[in-house]
């Protein structure tokens, strides 16, 4: 074994481990919203609360913990504005640090799959940035999935920053703006869940159909000639 292959085995365990350490021990019963919003309701008397949160949402990113507890835990402490744009910023940089991981230890992964591995790989190059966009927009698709499967697959660097970005924001902020409107009872679980369902087909939506009309105003080839 090469020092590359040993990093990536390393890598690899490390993710394993705390990823184990995580959902299979007794840690795993204080992940609720409870436990979730005890602890960022602490942080909010702290200057640096927000670094913390921030660093504690990007760190759970990379063991797969759901998103959402952080998501509506920020909301219903700092808000919708403040709390969801701190949770945008702690899911970008674990989604990073996810992907930046998921690439080192996946790195030639698909070779191996032969033909599949080759679709894959086309189906990244011609319309990696849209196919991980219209991902981020459907509801239940876990966000650490989406973040090691994009980082192996080899989605480019820029389109999953930009996918993540943009794919992110209106989940983010709809859980953020509905954790603020429960706790101020201007709002039910059924209607927070209905927003949440009707953005997330607006978007998707909105990206099919930007593909289907740039498909039908492209020129075709006797016309570019």
């Amino acid at each position: 074994m090469n020092r590359k292959a040993v990093a990536r085995l390393a890598l690899l365990l490390i993710l394993i481990t705390g990823v184990a350490a995580i959902w299979f021990s007794p840690l795993r019963q204080h992940l609720n919203r409870e436990e979730a919003r005890s602890f960022v309701e602490h942080l909010r008397g702290l200057w640096y609360g927000p670094l913390v949160f921030m660093g504690v949402f990007a760190a759970a990113a990379l063991v797969a913990i759901p998103a959402s507890i952080f998501v509506l835990s920020a909301g219903l402490i700092w808000g919708w504005k403040l709390g969801g744009s701190y949770a945008m910023a702690g899911g970008i940089l674990g989604a990073v640090v996810s992907f930046l991981a998921a690439r080192f230890i996946g790195e030639g992964l698909l070779d191996r799959f032969g033909r599949v591995g080759q679709v894959v790989r086309r189906q990244v190059d011609h319309a990696g940035f849209r196919s991980l966009l219209v991902l981020r927009f459907i509801p239940g698709i876990p966000f650490a999935v989406l973040n090691y499967g994009a980082g192996v697959a080899g989605v480019r660097f820029s389109d999953f920053v930009l996918a993540t970005l943009f794919g992110m924001a209106p989940s983010v902020y709809v859980f953020a703006y509905c954790a603020d409107s429960l706790f101020n009872g201007t709002m039910s679980e059924g209607d927070a869940v209905k927003r949440l369902l009707i953005v997330a087909a607006l978007m998707i939506g909105l990206v099919l159909l930007s593909t289907l009309i740039r498909r039908r105003v492209r020129p075709g080839p006797e016309t570019e000639s």
